[in-house]
């Protein structure tokens, strides 16, 4: 077993022991389910072989809870198997449909959605939609729900408008084989797997562009989003570009090769709010650098980023300080997890890292933006202004 994988055992054996804080805050809620799986590089089933692993099946379709935390050992017991040796740890995504009013249309995420009032629990509502979406029972014998990330509270206009509370968990598919997804075509437009050390390999690591004069002008007036559009251009938040290898659901000619429905689809960023999702548990995987990679968002322009450098000196230092102290306290993988049959004592909570970093960080952007557009608008100002005096004097001379 490589050490990517190893660290991801411990990683999904810390969260079954792991508390998770139900956060307060908007009465509205949402889930979503990351699903793991552990791609073998020569399945059993391509030889027409019997699938290697039915003999967990068994001992997992005992467990009376399909909602229920799995335990430490089960998760030993599926890295084990001799198929897993070299297999590639796979995370899901989908691209949403595109769809006039929604907020996050036709972006790459987890498989989920907003909690039922029927919904028992923030853990099955990223059961039932991950059901509902991409035709996935996670609640099958061949899934082990492995436990929560850290939930975040989803605020929209800078910091000023709580929206509702995520909550994230993770499964694992047990099984070498999957079966078909069966895409929910209002909501998802197309599912794919990415394998874990592609969105951990700094090569595709970039910055995504993104229209947020809305987010601007509305705290202002409407009136002025197309002033802040022209003098402040998009913004630019960290991402990773992925390059699927499969895609399903895009193009609907059955003829079409894998890479032409990869094409279909354009580019695809992981980032917002799936970036930071992840991040709290990819940072706890070899390298053990991806929120180092992160940048906070910023305005292209050296004023702009001459005045957010200024203003948040301060609240960037302590913040890296902080979280340095926080990360090396409690690295995934420097204890490992028993995976044997006795109870292990419950973890404390962790932070949403990301959220940590830029929960206050947007009143520095807000500050910096208004800078920026005065600066912008003065200097527009004195430039028409000395070209108009130009000419004066110019056609002043000439008679």
């Amino acid at each position: 077993m490589d050490d990517l994988n190893l660290y991801l055992k411990r990683f999904l054996q810390d969260l079954t022991v792991r508390r998770v804080d139900d956060l307060s805050g908007p009465s509205k809620r949402a889930s979503v389910a990351v699903v793991i799986r552990l791609r073998a590089p020569f399945p059993s089933s391509s030889s027409g072989d019997e699938p290697r692993n039915t003999s967990l099946s068994h001992r997992r379709s005992a467990r009376k809870n399909p909602y229920g935390v799995c335990h430490a050992g089960e998760i030993e017991d599926v890295f084990e198997q001799p198929w897993v040796k070299d297999a590639t740890a796979e995370i899901l995504f989908i691209k949403r449909s595109s769809r006039v009013g929604d907020r996050w249309t036709g972006h790459v995420a987890l498989p989920g959605g907003g909690r039922d009032k029927t919904d028992e629990g923030d853990e099955v509502t990223a059961v039932r939609e991950c059901m509902e979406e991409v035709g996935l029972d996670l609640t099958s014998e061949d899934a082990l729900l492995c436990g929560a990330l850290p939930q975040r509270v989803i605020i929209t206009n800078w910091g000023q408008k709580p929206l509702m509370v995520l909550c994230p968990y993770v499964f694992l598919w047990t099984k070498e084989t999957i079966p078909p997804f069966k895409l929910q075509a209002s909501e998802v437009a197309a599912a794919f797997w990415i394998p874990i050390n592609f969105l951990l390999d700094g090569n595709h690591r970039t910055q995504h562009p993104v229209n947020v004069s809305d987010r601007m002008a509305s705290s202002t007036s409407q009136l002025l989003k197309p002033l802040f559009n022209v003098l402040l251009g998009p913004m630019y938040f960290s991402a990773v570009h992925l390059k699927p290898e499969e895609v399903h659901g895009t193009i609907q000619d059955d003829s079409a090769s894998e890479t032409d429905k990869a094409r279909g689809m354009g580019d695809l960023m992981l980032w917002g709010i799936t970036y930071a999702v992840l991040a709290d548990m990819l940072d706890f995987l070899p390298p053990f650098n991806f929120v180092e990679s992160f940048q906070y968002p910023f305005f292209g322009g050296w004023d702009f980023k001459l005045f957010a450098w200024i203003l948040s000196r301060g609240y960037r230092r302590s913040r890296k300080e902080d979280l340095m102290e926080y990360k090396f306290s409690d690295v995934i993988g420097m204890r490992p997890v028993s995976g044997g049959r006795k109870p292990q004592p419950r973890q404390e909570a962790r932070v949403s890292i990301i959220d940590y970093l830029i929960k206050g960080y947007y009143g520095f952007v807000r500050r910096a933006a208004y800078a920026t557009v005065l600066l912008r608008v003065v200097a527009f100002g004195l430039i028409i202004r000395y070209l108009l005096q130009t000419n004066l004097i110019g056609r002043l001379h000439s008679s």
